[in-house]
């Protein structure tokens, strides 16, 4: 009797482990952390502490941006769209993470997204959630939402103070952007933290504050700064990591 209830208990332990592996979650909730920094340093609104690549000391008083369309691509084809149009605040923080559900196990090494609204929303009526007028972040429905907006002073030649202001937007402002990750989904939640850097918002091509600080982007003469900020854009966004 002894042994053939260690057989039975052997059978038991094989079953349950079986039951366990076959149950294994075949998804996971991915939460994508935006991470703001200058120069790779954490921001400090109001602080006069970040320098540009011409060597411009200016301050981050307000930063608010669209990152919107975003799209998991997997090493094995299945990748995962968020459909998403998200306004992230760096003064709120509840407005940081951009959260995911059920996405298929795998690994998934490139994030692509937009900075933006694309034609069809941009220019669509009153809308909810984070393209409600409410935010601020649009000018008329015809011109359309601010992609990008940054507020602060930057310290001049002559060492005097004075306002900076970039509002990125139009049609031509939408930017396409995809970054090399490092994510594997495997039946668990998962963290996704993306890097947005603004000083490389200026830094290469190099905007001069001295010159235009103080740009709406709204007219034909905008085209060359709105060109050098969607090529800057490139760089601003990177991976940090996963976890």
């Amino acid at each position: 009797m002894k042994v053939i209830n260690i057989f039975i208990a052997g059978l038991l332990i094989i079953s349950v482990a079986s039951c366990k592996k076959n149950t294994l979650a075949t998804s996971g909730d991915v939460a994508i952390s935006m991470n703001n920094v200058a120069n790779g340093n954490p921001i400090t609104l109001g602080a006069l502490n970040n320098t540009n690549a011409l060597g411009s000391t200016f301050s981050v008083d307000m930063l608010k941006y669209y990152v919107s369309k975003m799209v998991l691509v997997s090493d094995a084809g299945s990748d995962f769209e968020f459909n998403n149009y998200d306004l992230i605040d760096i003064a709120d923080p509840t407005t940081l993470t951009i959260q995911g559900s059920a996405i298929p196990n795998g690994h998934y090494s490139k994030l692509k997204f937009a900075l933006g609204i694309d034609s069809l929303r941009n220019h669509t009526g009153a809308q909810e959630g984070d393209l409600d007028p409410l935010y601020g972040m649009i000018w008329t429905w015809s011109t359309g939402y601010i992609f990008f907006k940054h507020e602060g002073r930057f310290i001049k030649t002559d060492l005097t103070e004075d306002n900076l202001l970039f509002h990125l937007g139009t049609d031509r402002a939408y930017t396409m952007l995809e970054i090399p990750i490092d994510l594997k989904v495997e039946g668990a939640n998962k963290k996704l933290i993306i890097n947005f850097d603004v000083a490389k918002m200026y830094n290469s091509p190099a905007l001069d504050f001295n010159v235009m600080n103080i740009n709406q982007s709204t007219t034909a003469a905008d085209f060359p700064w709105i060109d050098d900020m969607k090529a800057n854009a490139i760089d601003a966004f990177s991976f940090n990591r996963s976890e």
